[in-house]
C-alpha cells in the first residue's frame, strides 16, 4: 500500500452504480489471496492488508486500489524473498 493512503468507512460506495461497480471486482478474493502469502512467505504486508481488510463488507473503488498497490507490490519484490 502506497505512503499516506487513507481509508475510512466514508469511502464506501454510495449509489448504486458504485455498488454494482464492485460488485463486479473480486475484492474478497485477492484479500484472501494476499492473506495467504502473509501467513506463508510474506509478513512485511500484514499491516497493509490488516487496512484493507477491514472494509472488506463495503469497499469501495479507493480500497480496490490499495489491495492493487499491495498486489502490484508483490510482483515487483517476488525477487527479494
Amino acid at each position: 500500500m502506497r505512503h499516506g493512503i487513507k481509508l475510512s468507512k466514508k469511502q464506501s460506495p454510495k449509489t448504486d452504480e458504485e455498488l454494482k461497480r464492485m460488485s463486479n471486482i473480486p475484492y474478497a478474493s485477492a484479500v484472501g489471496s494476499i492473506q495467504y502469502a502473509v501467513q506463508c512467505t510474506r509478513p512485511d504486508i500484514a499491516y497493509a492488508l490488516s487496512v484493507t481488510s477491514r472494509y472488506q463488507a463495503c469497499a469501495g473503488v479507493a480500497y480496490w486500489d490499495a489491495i492493487k498497490s499491495i498486489l502490484k507490490y508483490l510482483k515487483r519484490t517476488k525477487d527479494m524473498f
